[in-house]
């Protein structure tokens, strides 16, 4: 019979559970500054839940499924590889082998021998199990009625004789070649064949069980193929006589794995680590801890809420620059944060994966970010399935790759149709029938063409009830288009295919069809077809793109092959000599007796007479780790001096731009004497990048020793001619209605400046800058109702005699006539949390309380420098959000820049100002620096770059 485990409830129930009390070192729970949550349904009654978190100790990334256990038409159950339970498998294939809809790594494991530590069992049926009283290792299990149990097992595995006793069994498909003086069983499950004996057990049986009948005992022989439809029972150290004394071939045999909790209607168990939390109460004396459990870690773990209704499925990313994972205790709070009411720990670390479908399709898509930037194998995986019957199609989901587009131009939409289970169903897209509110447009297909500005909803129907919903915002025409490549240096005949982003007034941004572009090409240069350029023969000139009277240029340069430039003429003073083993005598020197280019070349003696069955070598390294090559490098020349003929090869190391090695020679062997220039082609490598050593090296069983020189290490590339610059081939740089002059009063105005300083003046080595500087002063002193410096030096403030900001001391704010000027600081590590966590708080606070007209901030470098990319990008989300919610505020942005320009982005104005640092500025020209003029008057807000003088 193929289910031959019965399970049965222990005759001694435990009343109470040891809970051994362990030592949690714990890290302070960090704040929560941001939390973003995005939810997907994956079929009725699973939902996916991403949660970025940004706390005061970092980012903490966790993915999280709330599984509706109520649900009849959703299966939770454990996954492991039913050919070989040793043999780990990624959590994916797992799930793909059993047709789950998600699942998540679960078990701690031998990562050695593939063992699960504790019992598994998968419909209705034990997998794994061990004779253990568990009072560290916690398992998580669900009954026929999917009500949940979070509590420590005692196992018993024992083998029923034909009289009824009882004998006790070790494990069952947990044998890992070690054996602890009792028996053990293995099914099909655990693998193809039994170990058989062994040096190790010299002493071996097994007993063959096929059809719940002993067919074969097996003494001391090779490991036996195991039945598909019985299991081997495995004795040695006297175990055997337990066998032989209590079976016969032909008798009836059986085992069961009772436990201290009924098991009668279980169908599935996982074993993990500790409880998290139980009755409704975090966990703190952990019974197992997990490897680091008091540092921050990617961590798996799965819950209950308190009515039991709802599993909660959670991966927490760690170890990467976007999350910083948590703690075991942390894991227990948040665990408890998200509303369970009893979880449980489970393994960690990089085997830590979630996995799941997206909505409309069955494919199944890594969610989390895997630590060790792959998916690692695992013994054992909780599934989540969909037993929902296949329906007809209930909905539509629609989607547009970017959420904008600009008005007059196209954006298309996909449809997919799943069943009310969110199961995918075919449909026919002609059958498809599309509308847009909110803005005027028309379709061609599934294609929107939209005529008007503003936020619009797109909408497919099919029939008449099935319909899809798509939210899209109408851009106004763009002020400004950036071509995906900026500068082409080419080569003859290759194509290149350009992409166009437009940007309209207010920083709103969206890519822009090909079709819809205006494509040309001046110079001669190539020809364009829709955005794939392809370069003529030679030449230079620009590829332009132009919509709505915009336009944006690209430079092209076709590379001329002839070029050549000497790139080690073997002067330098710091080459060494390195030797490919200890058999190998060689020195460097610089030469003046012998050369091709006064007044020196190497001078390499080496000696290879010595252990002549492997190759020996010399290698000079050229200077500073090497030198870079042109990517169109396509050889490489190099004068080579020999007295006498040598079986010495010549040679080259060479990398990619991958970092691929290739060992390239000039000559092998040396057939001339006196001065030779050798060539070797570097074609085969696709894109050379650098040369790091030349050498000489014996390849053959030959010995041979001399002196060699070398000169003028020569590389052979394509030039690329420069591209001359005109008024006509200028891309558009967007009208600023800002930047004016103009005078304000009243009440509601204010006058403030900003200036950028990046270094301290003294008026001994910066004269000319502290004069100005004192220019500046007196003229915020009388003119100017705050001054602003930016950067990560200030020696301005301190004599402007006005309320100042200065992004070189704490974070403040100042409130004057409806303006609120907010100081930040981020001079460690280029973070504002960094440099003080509660800042974050703070900055929040400054701005949602914030009931004027004009919020202005200051920061000592852009956003998009901060060290932490994420913390930059949620400054600018922060700000654009609350632009969003505040239209008729203003929201301006100043930090320090090698340049004075400004820019929106999403509603946001950005200057950067550049001070003395200023393109052009020196002590004879000094009306190249600049600082900032800004202007307010009620919500208006102008601004200039205005010279010191």
């Amino acid at each position: 019979m193929k289910k031959y485990i019965r399970k049965s409830l222990a005759l001694i129930l435990l009343s109470a559970v040891l809970m051994t009390s362990l030592n949690t070192a714990a890290i302070a729970a960090p704040q929560v500054i941001n939390q973003t949550v995005e939810k997907q349904n994956i079929t009725s009654g699973v939902v996916l839940e991403k949660y970025n978190r940004f706390t005061t100790s970092g980012w903490i990334k966790s993915n999280v499924l709330r599984v509706d256990l109520s649900n009849e038409n959703v299966k939770v159950d454990s996954l492991i590889n039913k050919t070989n339970i040793t043999k780990i498998s990624t959590v994916k294939n797992l799930a793909n082998a059993s047709g789950a809809l998600a699942a998540v790594n679960g078990s701690f494991f031998d990562m050695s021998s593939g063992d699960a530590y504790g019992p598994v069992m998968s419909s209705g049926e034990f997998d794994v199990a061990m004779t253990k009283n568990n009072t560290d290792l916690a398992t998580f299990s669900l009954d026929d009625m999917n009500n949940a149990l979070f509590t420590y097992w005692n196992t018993k595995v024992e083998l029923i004789t034909p009289s009824g006793e009882r004998k006790a069994i070790a494990a069952y498909n947990r044998y890992t070649g070690y054996y602890n003086m009792n028996m053990y069983i293995v099914d099909s499950k655990w693998g193809q064949k039994t170990p058989g004996v062994t040096s190790t057990y010299p002493e071996w049986m097994e007993m063959v069980v096929e059809n719940g009948v002993v067919k074969e005992f097996r003494e001391n022989m090779p490991g036996t193929d195991i039945p598909k439809d019985g299991y081997v029972v495995m004795a040695t150290f006297g175990q055997q006589k337990i066998l032989t004394d209590n079976f016969k071939i032909g008798d009836p045999v059986d085992f069961d794995v009772t436990l201290n909790i009924d098991s009668d209607n279980m169908k599935m168990a996982l074993t993990g680590g500790t409880l998290l939390v139980k009755d409704g109460n975090v966990v703190t004396n952990f019974t197992h801890l997990s490897t680091s459990a008091g540092t921050r870690a990617p961590r798996t773990a799965a819950g209950t809420t308190a009515d039991g209704k709802t599993l909660l499925v959670v991966a927490v990313d760690g170890r990467t620059n976007t999350s910083i994972g948590m703690t075991q205790a942390e894991l227990a709070s948040y665990m408890k944060e998200l509303g369970c009411a009893y979880a449980i720990n489970f393994d960690g670390g990089g085997s830590t994966t979630m996995v799941a479908r997206t909505a409309g399709t069955t494919s199944l898509s890594t969610i989390n970010d895997p630590s060790d930037g792959f998916e690692r194998g695992v013994s054992a995986s909780l599934g989540i399935f969909s037993i929902a019957p296949k329906g007809p199609v209930d909905s539509l989901l629609v989607t547009a790759y970017e959420n904008n587009v600009f008005v007059n131009t196209s954006r298309a939409f996909t449809v997919k149709g799943v069943d009310k289970y969110l199961n995918p169903v075919d449909i026919n897209s002609d059958d498809i029938k599309w509308s847009v509110s909110g803005v005027t447009g028309t379709f061609k297909g599934n294609t929107l063409f939209p005529t008007s500005t503003g936020e619009a909803v797109v909408t497919a129907t099919l029939g008449e009830t099935v319909v899809g919903t798509c939210k899209i915002n109408v851009l106004s025409n763009p002020v400004k288009l950036d071509l995906n490549v900026s500068k082409l240096n080419t080569q003859a005949g290759k194509t290149t295919t350009f992409a166009v982003k437009g940007t309209d007034k207010y920083g709103f941004s969206s890519s822009i069809h090909p079709s819809h572009i205006k494509w040309g090409v001046t110079g001669k240069v190539g020809t364009v077809d829709s955005n794939v350029f392809t370069a003529a023969e030679k030449g230079t000139g620009y590829v332009s793109a132009a919509l709505a009277g915009v336009s944006a240029y690209c430079p092209v340069s076709i590379a001329q092959p002839g070029e050549k430039k000497v790139i080690e003429d073997f002067k330098s003073d710091s080459m060494k000599l390195d030797l490919s083993s200890r058999s190998v005598t060689a020195t460097y020197s610089k030469a003046s007796n012998s050369y091709k280019s006064a007044p020196y070349s190497a001078k390499l003696t080496y000696d290879f007479t010595k252990d002549v069955q492997n190759s020996r070598a010399a290698y000079i390294n050229l200077p500073n780790g090497g030198y870079a090559l042109d990517s169109t490098t396509s050889k490489l020349g190099l004068w080579v001096y020999s007295s006498a003929k040598k079986p010495v090869w010549i040679g080259a190391m060479v990398y990619d731009k991958k970092g691929n090695v290739y060992y390239k020679y000039f000559s092998k062997g040396i057939t001339w004497t006196g001065w030779k220039y050798l060539e070797v082609s570097l074609e085969d490598i696709g894109t050379p990048s650098k040369i790091t050593k030349v050498y000489a090296v014996e390849a053959t069983k030959t010995k041979a020793s001399g002196t060699l020189y070398f000169d003028d290490l020569t590389m052979y590339y394509s030039g690329y001619p420069a591209v001359a610059a005109t008024k006509a081939t200028t891309s558009t740089v967007p009208a600023d209605p800002e930047y004016k002059n103009r005078t304000v009063a009243g009440s509601d105005s204010f006058t403030f400046s900003v200036f950028g300083q990046s270094q301290i003046y003294n008026a001994e080595k910066n004269k000319t800058q502290v004069t100005l500087l004192t220019s500046l002063a007196n003229k915020i002193k009388n003119n100017f109702g705050a001054s602003a410096v930016v950067g990560k030096a200030d020696t301005l403030s301190v004599n402007t005699k006005v309320p100042f900001v200065s992004t070189t001391s704490g974070y403040k704010a100042i409130d004057k006539n409806g303006n609120r000027l907010v100081q930040l600081k981020t001079f460690k590590g280029n973070s504002m949390r960094l440099t003080d966590s509660n800042q974050w708080f703070w900055f929040k606070n400054q701005i949602s309380s914030f009931t004027g007209n004009n919020l202005f901030i200051f920061l000592a470098i852009s956003p998009d420098s901060f060290s932490d990319a994420s913390e930059g990008a949620l400054l600018k989300e922060t700000l654009a959000s609350y632009k969003k919610q505040n239209p008729d505020k203003n929201v301006w942005v100043f930090y320090y820049g090698t340049t004075n320009a400004s820019h929106m982005q999403n509603g946001i104005k950005y200057i950067s100002t550049a001070g003395f640092d200023s393109p052009g500025f020196s002590d004879k020209n000094t009306s190249a620096a600049k600082f900032v003029t800004v202007k307010t008057k009620g919500n208006t807000v102008t601004y200039q770059f205005n010279s010191f003088n």
